[in-house]
């Protein structure tokens, strides 16, 4: 399963909307038995990498991956939670 873009429009955010969304896709990724989601994101969005630390994912690399842009990749393991 990929997500290529997961985003809320501007005059929307700080409601409490990416959240439920990420929640309601790792719901959907148990039940087809992924265990564990990788996301990233730029370096310079600092609220994405907030909240995806708030919902526990953890940051497992730093850098740049197929340009010079820096972005920061995390992860959580889905698997055993419940």
């Amino acid at each position: 399963m990929t997500v290529f873009q997961l985003w809320v429009d501007r005059e929307h955010r700080r409601g409490g909307i990416a959240t439920k969304l990420k929640q309601k896709l790792e719901e959907l990724a148990k039940t087809i038995d992924v265990n564990l989601i990788y996301t990233h994101t730029e370096e310079k969005n600092s609220h994405v990498i907030e909240l995806n630390e708030k919902l526990g994912y953890k940051i497992i690399r730093r850098g740049p991956i197929w340009d010079e842009i820096v972005r920061v990749s995390l992860i959580k393991q889905l698997k055993g939670e419940e």
